[in-house]
């Protein structure tokens, strides 16, 4: 699939001889509702920070305007990803954003570097138009793993070994392909390090040279964040990391080990998600099947549907067993759209792996399946890739494997095999960005302390990793716990929070939490899961058995069971089909 080579003529026009670190004036954005709140520029920004030869590229910028009276300066955003669009990130959240801030201030968010088609360099695409599939046909990366359990079955084993020489052969191959496709020539400068001092060059353009900059920074945001506030101390204003990834890890470890960490709080998340849907009953939730059901009943149900999914595979389904795991664990992500999931996107990719599925369902789950696989763009890799540590010689695609199965065996046996990982190409990923911070992170002190928040709960970024920050930051940062579920603190509403971080904008107070004893704030009593379950009422737990879907985890019996446990898992649901 190829970039969108296309930019309106009314918006081109205000990239006519943009220079270095020159905002060009505010324009109705690109793919954007009339009447918005919302206004756009370009900022030219270098490719290569110490290197003028490389040439200029340029960022397009989106502002939202402070809702309340009397402005008081501007708080950049950055959603995460990496890769996330900053423009879409306001589209979908500037209300949020606002409320959590008081309203006195615009949001600034941008489309970094490797981002969308509007930003230079954008989007980072290594196949062409059609390619995508052909290229990986017959291989893990167009299917998925397909495991069971905790991925002790020795034929799982067996597949996924057999797959080894194969996928990497094609890794080398499509590293090769991405050096020259379209983004080959940039490839290096759309690492974190430059987003950062793009960072500060569009607080000296907006708020003036030298000026103190407030951040807000979510998931991936928060590798900006922790460079930024290292790399330029002096400058530190107000800065919120949200939703934390443990800077230290990205820059000590190789990078396919993140994913163990990234998935340490997914059986959690998943355990509650269950009891809320449980809680909910039959007329809450599609996913529970009968009155008086417990969330082990739900996890049994989609274990049941993963068996289903492993044990008889139609070849011409559009789902298979990986797109269905992939979209549980991505709505884990959101508790304010877990109803929508568990009654449409779920039960609607479940009836598909079983041959049934009304037109309305499959144009839902077809919308939701693009939003997440989204073929072709491989932005999120290139980004994480170009900050990874220089990859180890001597490490195989066996290595990475065994990775996985030791991670699903000890940590996440739902999820804990996902493929693709964007952390997993970066071992052969074909360049790395010139700049790269890498430490240290605990002998700085900073102009004004950080705010760091992790939710209880986080399927994305467990709270240990904001923890850890913490830590290393020591008494140049405060920690808060938003006793909830989802990723961010975003994904729930909390007073608490809200308050905490508006009288830190103000002034710079900030709460008394550390690492070792955080303060805690419970999330907003009317916060729903799925209708008549409040959040703060659903608790998650680790005593669920058999959370992988698997009746027999050795695989050497009981194969008639399990097709009798299928046909009547698809027995039941029938019904839910036709929902």
């Amino acid at each position: 699939m190829k970039p969108a080579v296309f930019i309106a003529l009314g918006i081109a026009t205000h990239l006519v001889a943009l220079t270095r670190a020159q905002l060009t004036g505010w324009f109705p954005c690109p793919d954007d509702q009339p009447h918005s709140n919302l206004s756009c520029a370009y900022f030219g920004v270098p490719l290569d920070y110490h290197n003028a030869s490389a040439g200029n590229g340029h960022l397009l910028v989106v502002k939202a305007n402070a809702t309340s009276g009397g402005k008081k300066g501007t708080v950049f955003h950055n959603p995460g990803g990496p890769g996330g669009s900053g423009l879409q990130a306001l589209q979908t959240d500037a209300e949020a954003l606002m409320n959590r801030t008081g309203g006195t201030y615009d949001i600034v968010s941008w489309d970094p570097r490797g981002v969308g088609p509007y930003t230079y360099p954008g989007g980072v695409f290594c196949l062409s138009d059609g390619e995508f599939f052909s290229f990986w046909n017959g291989t893990i990366e167009a299917t998925g793993i397909n495991w069971l359990g905790n991925f002790t079955n020795q034929t799982d084993l067996d597949n996924l070994n057999a797959q080894a020489p194969i996928i990497d052969a094609k890794y080398k191959e499509f590293a090769e392909k991405c050096l020259q496709g379209p983004n080959g020539t940039t490839l290096q400068y759309i690492g974190t390090a430059a987003t950062v001092r793009d960072l500060v060059g569009l607080a000296d353009a907006i708020e003036g040279p030298n000026s103190p900059i407030f951040y807000w920074g979510l998931s991936y945001g928060t590798i900006i964040g922790a460079w930024f506030v290292n790399m330029f101390p002096d400058r530190v204003g107000r800065v919120i990391l949200d939703g934390v990834v443990d800077a230290t890890r990205v820059a000590t470890t190789q990078s396919y080990k993140l994913w163990r960490d990234q998935v340490s709080s997914a059986e959690d998340v998943y355990s509650a998600f269950a009891n809320a849907c449980a809680m909910a009953g039959p007329t809450g939730c599609n996913l529970t099947t009968f009155a008086g059901a417990s969330g082990a009943d739900v996890i049994d149900y989609l274990s049941q549907a993963f068996e289903g999914a492993y044990l008889h595979p139609l070849e011409m389904s559009f789902e298979t067993l990986n797109d269905l795991r992939t979209s549980v664990f991505i709505g884990l992500y959101a508790p304010q759209y877990w109803e929508e999931y568990a009654d449409v996107i779920i039960p609607g990719i479940i009836t598909d792996l079983v041959g049934s599925l009304s037109t309305t369902t499959t144009q839902t789950r077809m919308r939701h399946v693009l939003d997440i696989i989204q073929p072709g763009s491989y932005t999120e890799p290139a980004i994480l890739c170009a900050d990874s540590v220089d990859a180890d010689p001597s490490l195989t695609i066996q290595d990475i494997f065994a990775e996985i199965v030791n991670v699903t065996q000890t940590v996440s046996p739902s999820f804990g095999a996902l493929w693709p990982i964007a952390c997993h190409r970066c071992s052969y990923w074909p360049v790395r960005a010139p700049e790269r911070y890498q430490g240290p992170f605990n002998n700085r002190t900073y102009a004004n302390k950080v705010l760091i928040i992790g939710n209880t709960y986080d399927d994305a970024t467990p709270f240990f990793e904001a923890q850890h920050m913490a830590e290393v930051m020591g008494d140049q940062a405060a920690l808060v716990r938003q006793d909830g579920f989802g990723h961010t603190s975003l994904a729930e509403s909390s007073q608490c929070v809200t308050d905490i971080i508006i009288a830190y904008l103000k002034d710079g107070t900030l709460p008394a939490g550390t690492a070792s004893a955080p303060t805690v704030c419970a999330v907003d009593d009317s916060v729903e899961l799925f209708p008549g379950v409040k959040s703060v009422n659903v608790q998650a737990n680790r005593t669920i058995s058999g959370r992988g879907g698997i009746s027999n985890q050795n695989g050497t019996s009981g194969q008639t069971g399990r097709q009798a446990k299928t046909v009547a898992w698809a027995q039941r649901i029938g019904s839910l089909a036709s929902a």
